[in-house]
Parts: structure tokens; sequence; C-alpha cells
């Protein structure tokens, strides 16, 4: 694998589509979990409040974990940018995020359109698939790093 390849490994956009793809998984897993966990526990509690708010969570999640990959890479790993250009613009462009982020939570909990507990799960999820995504890019740098022959 040569350097080129590590980097497109490492890019916003394949860090992003392996978050995705975890993601999908673990909302798959996580809707058929709060669906058994509904079925029993509550039967004649409506059965899509609870899965939507899973999807929802979830598609938010990675929604702002996009936003934040190509916001550093944009932003901080950019040529030519000034580090004090850099932070104003990074924080520019969170305190924006932060806030779209804010204000559909606030729009979707307080008209309660999902269920909070889903809500939330999703969103774990979501942090979930960004924790495994990382621990397998870290895992596979560190077996580059120590396959004979080759130079660091």
């Amino acid at each position: 694998m040569t350097d080129k390849d590590d980097l497109r490994e490492h890019s916003a956009n394949s860090v992003t589509a392996g978050v995705a793809r975890k993601t999908a998984v673990l909302t798959g897993i996580g809707i058929a979990a709060v669906v058994a966990v509904q079925m029993t526990a509550w039967p004649g509690y409506p059965l899509w409040p609870v899965p939507l708010g899973v999807v929802f969570g979830a598609v938010l999640g990675l929604l702002n974990f996009r936003w934040l990959a190509y916001a550093v890479e944009r932003v901080y790993l950019r040529k030519g940018t000034s580090s004090i250009l850099a932070n104003v613009a990074a924080a520019a462009i969170n305190v924006l995020k932060l806030s779209a982020i804010f204000i559909v939570l606030f729009v979707v909990i307080k008209n309660q359109w999902v269920h909070l507990v889903g809500l939330v799960i999703g969103l774990t999820l979501s942090f979930g698939a960004i924790l495994w995504q990382g621990y397998g890019l870290v895992a596979s740098l560190k077996e580059q790093q120590e396959r004979p022959g080759r130079e660091r």
C-alpha cells in the first residue's frame, strides 16, 4: 500500500462512509432490540415512535460527524491557512452546526415526534460507530507499521 492509498483511506469521505456503514449495522441491531423489548415490556404501546427515534438519532449523529469531518479536512488540513484563521473559521462552523442540531432536537423533542429514549439510543449507536471506525483505522495503521520491510 502506498502513502497515497493511506491518505485516501483516511480522507473525510472514506471515514464518513465507513462510519455510515457501521452506523447502519448498529442501527439495524438497535431497532431489532428496541422492537423486541418494546413488544415484551409494553405490548400496548405504539410500535413506531421508539424505532423511529433510533433511526432519527442515528441519522442526526451521522450528519453531525460528517459535518465535523469535513470541517476538519477543509479548515485545519487545507494548505496555506493560518492557525488563527483556521481556529476562527472552525469555531464559527461549529457554533452554526451545533445551533442547527440544537434547533432540530428541540423541535423534535418538544413536539414528541419520536420517543426520547429511542433518540438517545440512536445518537449513542452513531457514537459507537465512530469509535468502531477509529479503532479499525488505528489497528490498520499499527499493523502497517509492524510489517517487516516497511520504512517508517
